[in-house]
C-alpha cells in the first residue's frame, strides 16, 4: 500500500518529469548543485564577512558537516528508498550507494553549512536561500522527491541547532591549542 506522501512525491516527480525537466535545466542544476560550488560561495561570504578567523568557520561547519553526512547514510541505507530517477523514469543505477533516495544529503549539509553560518557566524540570513536552492535543484533533476528533501532539510537544521549550542565548546577546545 502506498502511504499519503508518496502518493505526493510521485504525483509531484511525474510533474517535475511532464512539465519542468528539460536538458539545459539538467545540464545547468547538474553544475551549479555540486558541493564544490557550495563551497566556493561559502568561502566568499566568509571572506567579505566580518567573522575576523577564517579558518574556524570552516574547520567547525566540515566537522559538523561530515557527521551530518555519515548521520545521513546510515538513515538511507536504512530505509532504502529507490530515487525518482529510478521510479520514474526507469533509469538503472549499479552503484549501490547512489540508488537511495531519503533523506537528501545535499539539503540537509547545504542547511546544517547555512544554519551554523546565519546563527554563529552572523552571515546575512539571505544566505538560508542557498540550501533552498539546493533542495529545490535535486528534485528539479529528479535525484530526490520532496519529502527527501523536506526530510534533509529537518536533519540539517536539528544538527546545526546543536552545532550552534555547542559551538562555545569547540572555541574552548580550540582555544587550549
Amino acid at each position: 500500500m502506498i502511504s499519503f506522501f508518496e502518493k505526493w512525491d510521485i504525483l509531484i516527480a511525474e510533474y517535475i518529469h511532464v512539465k519542468i525537466k528539460n536538458p539545459s535545466l539538467d545540464f545547468l542544476l547538474s553544475r551549479v548543485n555540486r558541493g564544490e560550488i557550495f563551497i566556493v560561495i561559502t568561502l566568499i561570504f566568509l571572506y567579505n564577512s566580518n567573522v575576523g578567523e577564517f579558518l574556524h568557520p570552516i574547520l567547525y561547519i566540515s566537522i559538523l558537516a561530515f557527521i551530518n553526512d555519515r548521520i545521513v547514510l546510515i538513515i538511507k541505507k536504512r530505509i532504502s528508498r529507490k530515487r525518482p530517477s529510478l521510479k520514474i523514469l526507469g533509469k538503472e543505477n549499479n552503484h549501490p550507494d547512489l540508488n537511495h533516495s531519503f533523506p537528501s544529503a545535499h539539503a540537509a549539509n547545504s542547511m546544517i553549512a547555512m544554519i551554523l553560518l546565519v546563527f554563529i557566524f552572523k552571515i546575512s540570513p539571505f544566505f538560508l536561500l542557498i540550501s533552498l536552492f539546493a533542495g529545490v535543484g535535486r528534485m528539479f533533476t529528479l535525484h530526490h522527491f520532496l519529502s527527501d528533501v523536506i526530510g534533509g532539510w529537518i536533519i540539517g537544521f536539528g544538527m546545526g541547532l546543536f552545532g550552534v549550542f555547542i559551538y562555545p565548546y569547540f572555541q574552548t577546545f580550540l582555544n587550549i591549542f
